[in-house]
């Protein structure tokens, strides 16, 4: 009988551990779902209600004390005077700061001794579809600010979002001038729609009959923005797909796929409105370049904008390009301001499996000094 060499036989077991592995978690994420049930997980009390909108609170860790022979000890967290507010794009359920226990912003910022508050526009439905920009840059984006504000006893608050969420950061500082905004983080969020390709083009045809159609249409179903979400993304969509089988034997690769693909599959209305408004004078007319974008009375000038400002950039973002993102350093008048461009395309930027180290820390390390 011969002996087959040892690394052979390593090789085969190893190649036997990986199929075992792959059908495991295949059978898994076929099922049920390999990371659903951890989704928005973070434990927190709601603050504010008004109709769908809801502003959430992350709990805080408390400070422990504990029994050592008759001494009592007590362990203390550091926390930091400035809260902060993340706001979500529309389109999108706001457990994209939350994806799972092990991959969350949220828990990261609040581990690192931030009073963390998330925003939930809601589900838009028929009821909606009058809802225009105005609403959420003129009342709901103050109301939750000052929710937070009073929630926390502080004074100021440090504003953060992604894509849309990060524009509604930027839009209610040129709109309000609100000293109470100490800092503004935002996260593959376009500013000069010229440079986002695809979409400008597209929304330059369409500007003129959006309007009927949206008409007949009513609010943008979730199912068709997710679809957009996807051909936006180009040939990623379908590549993704072959990284999964080749992955799927690690199952922190499939934990990570399954909730950011059930993420983008679980997209929601955009209301009727506030998209017709949204096509025609900030992608189409790019009025946050070209001035001209008011809400009310109020015009919006990114100009106005002075706060300390962080901006993250996906050199791989197919849909808020590079290049559009980083139109915000130039338009801002803001001293402290700088652009990093990170690895990563629309969605990596904030969930990716590089957004703790590329994204969420530096963005921690940056707000630091600044929150004191």
């Amino acid at each position: 009988m011969v002996r087959q060499p040892q690394s052979v036989r390593r090789r085969a077991r190893k190649w036997a551990d990986r199929a075992v592995l792959s059908l495991v978690n295949g059978f898994v994420y076929a099922t049920e779902g390999a990371a659903r049930p951890g989704k928005n997980s973070a434990a927190h009390d709601v603050v504010l209600t008004r109709g769908k909108l809801v502003l959430s609170r992350v709990r805080p860790i408390r400070d422990v004390e504990y029994e050592l022979g008759s001494e009592v000890h007590r362990v203390s967290f550091e926390r930091h005077g400035t809260p902060i507010l993340l706001i979500p794009p529309l389109m999108v359920r706001p457990y994209v700061y939350d994806l799972r226990p092990e991959h969350s912003m949220v828990r990261t910022l609040r581990n690192a001794g931030f009073d963390v508050f998330v925003v939930d526009f809601g589900v838009p439905d028929h009821d909606d579809e009058r809802v225009r920009l105005d609403d959420y840059v003129l009342d709901w984006v103050p109301a939750c600010i000052d929710a937070a504000l009073e929630s926390a006893g502080a004074k100021d608050i440090s504003l953060a979002g992604y894509c849309m969420g990060g524009i509604f950061c930027l839009m209610h500082a040129a709109t309000h001038h609100d000293p109470r905004v100490r800092n503004i983080v935002t996260i593959g969020a376009p500013v000069n729609f010229t440079k986002m390709r695809a979409a400008y083009v597209a929304s330059r045809i369409g500007a003129l009959g959006i309007g009927p159609l949206m008409d007949v249409v009513g609010n943008v179903p979730g199912k068709a923005s997710s679809l957009g979400f996807k051909l936006m993304s180009g040939a990623r969509a379908v590549t993704k797909w072959g990284d999964f089988v080749a992955n799927l034997d690690d199952e922190g690769f499939v934990r990570s796929f399954d909730a950011v693909n059930t993420w983008v599959n679980d997209l929601i209305p955009y209301p009727k409105e506030a998209f017709k408004q949204m096509v025609r004078e900030v992608v189409s007319g790019n009025r946050l370049i070209r001035g001209g974008l008011r809400f009310g009375d109020k015009p919006c000038e990114l100009g106005a904008v002075t706060q300390p400002l962080l901006a993250f950039a996906g050199k791989g973002d197919n849909i808020a390009t590079p290049e559009a993102t980083a139109a915000i350093i130039d338009l801002v008048a803001s001293t402290d301001k700088t652009l990093v461009p990170v690895s990563g395309g629309h969605v990596g930027v904030v969930a990716g499996s590089a957004a703790p180290r590329e994204v969420w820390q530096p963005m921690i390390d940056w707000l630091l000094p600044r929150s004191r």
